[in-house]
């Protein structure tokens, strides 16, 4: 990777402002155990278990000390400390008055459990809140049942075994199961550069670029020197119940493509090559709107197996235009903001977390399979994307390395305004076939191919946010006919949970 997007401090500064009027730091560890939550921003739902060997274990809530109980079920409990949900003081959690259920969601589940030192605090809590009053065997027997397999669900934790999964800076979405009753809200900023040309494995020097020149890439005038694709996505996440999730993600796209001109040496206008000394580059290439929209369904089979359904929705624009000299030309199809059509893209996905909750990996397999043609006559190639990953906990924080592969077919069809140039081009017309506005990206046969990328990244829990970059490149691309290659990527994530 050349280079990094510096992280916006203002991001820094949000977040410091949102935590600022959390309660008074509670007694240590300040970390959940099990998934790393900050227990003085969920100091209403603590718990503070301590063995008989005079261990002292921290948790953000009676889910998570379940599942604690259940990985050392050959220890003795000595006690169970849990906060009193009116003054947030630690109580004897055998001796409170629960409350099981309710509108008042929180606790790490969707079947949210608070205990109180006194019963009329709780009745009150009923009578505006709902729920019912249970006993300490009663919110332990189902909290026990809900931890399940024995260590905390990846879709119920953020921290150690749900970091990642959780995680704001993710280049590519990977689709989890969210906890009932729970909303989840991202923002990704996300950048890609593109430098210099390619066809299939081989680099394309602007040299071999021309117009009516005999060069081998021939009659081009738009010759493309780099382009940078900035997308900030915003999304959405809900958990209808342990199993079901939904979400939604809207996109905002900004490209810009420089580029140099080549008049052909039959312009009669005296003017040099692109790429020779004293060429100018042409104006800028610039696009910028909403791009296309996505809604999903994902279904958890097992704690470490989901299955997901998702739909893109053709809200980015197709007939984005420009002009040169004069003339009014249809954008090429890598500036467009959309796809122009509904996509279906089914999604697999799994992910193993270590016994000891430090390290997790995982795998996805995604396809966007284009659902007929658009407005304009053609679709865009239909797609495979693979994601592997290898995350490690450190204490809050989480690290990660990560690689996906790609592989996109060819445009099918074509758009007869951006085919104009290619038309113009092959024309009889003399004035035509030296002047069309042609560009690599004009052809329908220049879009997809396979691409192999490397990324490293961290992040980190700040309350009720999580903050996150991750960076990478290209580690190997073949690509169809001749395209801008790939250079480097960098996402910057700001999360939020509740």
């Amino acid at each position: 990777m050349k280079r990094l997007v510096t992280v916006m401090l203002v991001w820094g500064i949000i977040l410091l402002c949102s935590v600022g009027g959390a309660a008074e730091v509670v007694e240590g560890p300040p970390s959940c155990k099990q998934c790393g939550m900050d227990r003085t921003t969920f100091a209403q739902s603590r718990v503070l278990l301590t063995y008989d060997d005079g261990s002292m274990v921290g948790l953000c809530s009676l889910h998570c000390a379940a599942v604690d109980i259940k990985q050392h079920t050959g220890r003795m409990i000595f006690s169970v400390k849990v906060a009193d949900y009116e003054t947030k003081a630690l109580i004897d959690a055998r001796e409170a008055i629960w409350v099981m259920g309710g509108q008042q969601r929180g606790g790490m589940t969707g079947n949210p459990k608070w205990a109180f030192a006194k019963d009329s605090d709780a009745r009150k809590f009923v009578a505006d809140h709902g729920g019912q009053l249970a006993t300490y065997e009663q919110v332990m027997m189902v909290a026990s049942d809900e931890a399940g397999s024995g260590h905390a669900s990846h879709a119920e934790c953020q921290g150690p075994g749900g970091l990642f999964l959780f995680n704001p800076a993710f280049g590519d979405d990977i689709y989890h199961n969210h906890p009932a009753g729970m909303w989840m809200f991202n923002y990704k900023y996300m950048h890609m550069a593109m430098n210099g040309l390619r066809a299939g494995t081989t680099d394309i020097s602007a040299s071999s670029v021309g117009n009516n020149r005999g060069l081998p890439y021939d009659n081009i005038m738009m010759i493309p020197t780099t382009m940078t694709m900035d997308m900030h996505m915003f999304m959405a996440m809900y958990g209808i119940n342990s199993r079901l999730t939904v979400m939604g993600m809207l996109n905002y796209l900004d490209n810009k493509m420089d580029m140099l001109m080549d008049m052909s040496p039959k312009n009669m206008m005296g003017m040099p090559k692109a790429n020779d000394a004293g060429a100018v580059p042409d104006t800028p290439m610039k696009t910028r709107g909403l791009g296309d929209t996505e809604l999903r369904a994902i279904y958890k089979f097992t704690e470490s197996l989901n299955g997901s359904l998702g739909f893109s929705l053709p809200t980015g624009n197709i007939e984005e235009e420009y002009t040169t000299m004069g003339t009014v030309w249809r954008m090429p199809y890598e500036m467009q903001l959309g796809s122009g059509t509904f996509d279906f893209k089914p999604a697999v996905t799994f992910s193993i977390l270590s016994d000891d909750a430090l390290w997790n990996w995982g795998g996805q397999a995604m396809a966007t399979l284009r659902l007929g043609d658009n407005s304009n006559g053609y679709h865009l190639g239909n797609s495979l994307k693979l994601n592997t990953w290898l995350q490690r906990a450190l204490g809050p924080a989480a690290a990660w390395l990560r690689v996906a592969y790609t592989d996109a077919g060819k445009i099918s069809g074509y758009d007869p305004e951006i085919q104009k140039a290619i038309d113009d081009r092959n024309g009889s017309s003399a004035s035509l076939r030296y002047m069309a506005a042609t560009m690599p990206g004009n052809d329908p046969n220049n879009f997809g191919g396979q691409r192999l990328d490397g990324f490293v990244g961290a992040s980190i829990p700040l309350g009720l946010f999580s903050l996150g970059i991750e960076g990478g490149a290209p580690l190997y691309q073949k690509l169809n006919g001749l395209q801008m290659k790939n250079d480097w990527y960098c996402t910057v994530g700001l999360q939020a949970m509740f």
